[in-house]
């Protein structure tokens, strides 16, 4: 499996996995950009541990760039959640440090928009 394809399977399985699983593959001071606000660091660890976890996501209309120790994913993705499934648009940011890799930024934004 590629280093793409990794980044991509991680990607699809913190959608799903236990908050301390999740966090795991997280930076400590990952910054997660929500429609409600951002948060970061131990802030987002208290979100994953507080919310239910999905069901299942798909991740589709995948852009990434790669360089040498960072990878970044844009794309749209359906959650099933607690019975209902939410259109999101996202981006992550991946950083390698040392010999792993950790996500170090995630922004989610509702699409379609809420009207105002």
């Amino acid at each position: 499996m590629s280093r793409t394809d990794n980044r991509w399977a991680d990607e699809e399985a913190l959608w799903t996995m236990g908050a301390g699983e999740a966090w795991r593959r997280m930076h400590p001071s990952c910054i997660l950009v929500r429609p409600e606000g951002a948060l970061q660091g131990s802030e987002v660890l208290a979100w994953l541990n507080a919310g239910p976890r999905a069901t299942k996501a798909w991740l589709t209309e995948r852009l990434m760039v790669e360089t040498e120790d960072c990878v970044v994913l844009a794309y749209r993705a359906t959650v099933a959640r607690q019975g209902s499934e939410t259109e999101l648009l996202c981006s992550s940011t991946w950083v390698r440090q040392k010999d792993d890799w950790q996500l170090i930024q995630h922004q989610r934004t509702a699409h379609p928009a809420p009207e105002a």
